[in-house]
């Protein structure tokens, strides 16, 4: 880029809204084109729409079009961001969260906990962070900074940001000003290129500075592989093993998960101070293994910008975790644990959790279709496969919940035939091209101390609520009967 010409034209354009997205496009505003194509389309509507700058990298030579050809429309698109919201990395201090488990329920308990400590958020505030959480999926870059100038107005000074290489804007995240870094644990069936995964890492870890902590799960091999080499960071370790800086020992989970967390080796926080080794105690209102990790994470992290540990164990002990997050319910004697897994990795961790549960028979409900890529039935039947005598698996039942999302693609017959048959002979196997079928089947045959799983992304958001509903029918039928 010719940066006095181009300089000079984005201080100009500096009061203007810059997006990549034609269709946002009001008279006045910068189009950035981001499109992996080369179609000219989107640069044409864009400038029908007003766009008064418009920056690719394709050669276009119609002398009306106020097209500036750049080497790099990422760095620009960042550049002129920066230059519309004034900055906005420079006001708050960026969290990356990383890896393949649980990093919207460490994002959401850091927000909970770094936000304005011992000050209660006003409702717009909690709606500006719900809106945030639940859209993190299909943000863009321009979204973020939309969030980001929202928290600077605010006077946040903590923003935690997820670190995924399956989201829109991560091909931005090597030019963000990362604080701090907490990386999670890297499942080995949530990668289908184990490289491209572990480069990704690296390429954000390079960008917190040296002074700067990495905090990371060293029970997880792939993390410590993606780490192996790194600049020498600040590096805080936890896990349920020896080595770890932060681990956790007398563990017990029943109604709640209680633990003590024990701080083995001491460091410096943010501000200076030194924190010594210290062991507390820690309650928490979510199950699953995977919590102990995650809130062996978080207070790390809160302790590391100067939280007070009173605060950050009130937090814990009163949170509510978003919905279907190893959510367990009885209904009508029937236990029930409903999880968000959109990947075959999560639906790993939730079978991993599971083994600290007590139960006397265990059926399996899990979401099948082509729409979910990285779920190959490959990894499937490997997963099951390594599970079933592990946790003495009775029953799965695949279903396509064709009548929940009409945008779903199902599994081909002969799909269905390979997973039925070669998962047979680890449990019993059903398939259900609809929810409503599944929750009748079930509602009809329920044994007394029996687990049922609810396992899927979106389509089985409403699974709980329908068996709910169908196991009542039920019960009223044999009352009349």
């Amino acid at each position: 880029m010719n940066r006095g010409a181009d300089s000079l034209l984005m201080d100009n354009f500096e009061r203007f809204g810059v997006t990549a997205d034609w269709q946002k496009v009001l008279p006045g505003m910068v189009y950035v084109d981001l499109q992996e194509s080369k179609s000219r389309k989107e640069i044409f509507n864009a400038y029908n729409n007003g766009a008064s700058v418009i920056f690719t990298t394709q050669n276009i030579s119609n002398p009306e079009l106020p097209v500036i050809k750049v080497n790099n429309v990422y760095e620009t698109m960042l550049i002129m961001l920066n230059k519309h919201f004034h900055n906005p990395q420079d006001k708050v201090k960026l969290v990356a969260i990383s890896g393949s488990n649980d990093k919207d329920i460490v994002l959401d308990l850091l927000h909970k906990i770094l936000s304005k400590e011992g000050k209660e958020q006003s409702i717009n505030e909690k709606n500006d962070f719900n809106s945030y959480f639940n859209s993190l999926h299909n943000m863009t870059i321009e979204d973020m900074y939309e969030h980001l100038n929202k928290m600077v107005a605010t006077g946040e000074h903590f923003m935690p940001l997820i670190v995924d290489y399956k989201l829109k804007y991560f091909k931005f995240i090597n030019n963000f000003m990362f604080d701090c870094a907490l990386i999670t644990g890297v499942n080995n069936f949530d990668i289908g290129d184990q490289n491209y995964v572990l480069d990704s890492i690296r390429g954000f870890v390079s960008q917190i500075p040296d002074n700067k902590p990495i905090i990371f799960n060293n029970d997880d091999d792939m993390v410590l592989k993606a780490l192996k080499g790194s600049k020498s960071n600040i590096v805080i370790t936890y896990g349920l093993n020896k080595k770890a800086a932060v681990t956790a020992t007398s563990i017990d989970v029943n109604q709640q998960t209680t633990f003590n967390y024990c701080l083995q080796r001491g460091f410096t926080t943010n501000s200076g101070n030194t924190i010594e080794p210290f062991e507390i105690p820690i309650s928490m209102n979510i199950l699953g293994s995977s919590s102990i990790y995650n809130a062996l994470a978080v207070i790390t992290c809160a302790l590391y910008y100067d939280v007070g540990i009173d605060h950050i164990k009130a937090i814990l002990s009163s949170y509510v975790a978003p919905s279907r997050r190893f959510e367990i319910s009885d209904i009508e004697g029937l236990t029930v644990l409903d999880n968000y897994c959109s990947s075959i990795g999560e639906l790993d961790k939730t079978l991993e959790g599971i083994q600290l549960l007590n139960y006397n028979r265990l059926r399996l409900v899990l979401a099948v279709s082509r729409n979910a890529t990285e779920q190959s039935i490959e990894d499937l039947i490997k997963l099951i496969g390594q599970w079933s005598s592990i946790l003495g698996l009775n029953e799965v039942i695949l279903c396509g919940c064709l009548d929940i999302n009409d945008s779903i693609i199902p599994l081909s017959i002969n799909d269905v035939r390979m997973l039925k048959k070669a998962l047979s002979s680890y449990a019993q196997i059903k398939y259900f091209d609809k929810l409503q079928d599944v929750v009748e089947n079930i509602a009809v045959n329920i044994n007394e101390g029996e687990m049922l799983i609810l396992a899927g992304g979106e389509e089985m958001n409403n699974g709980k609520s329908m068996l709910v509903s169908q196991i009542r029918q039920e019960k009223m039928k044999q009352q009349f009967h």
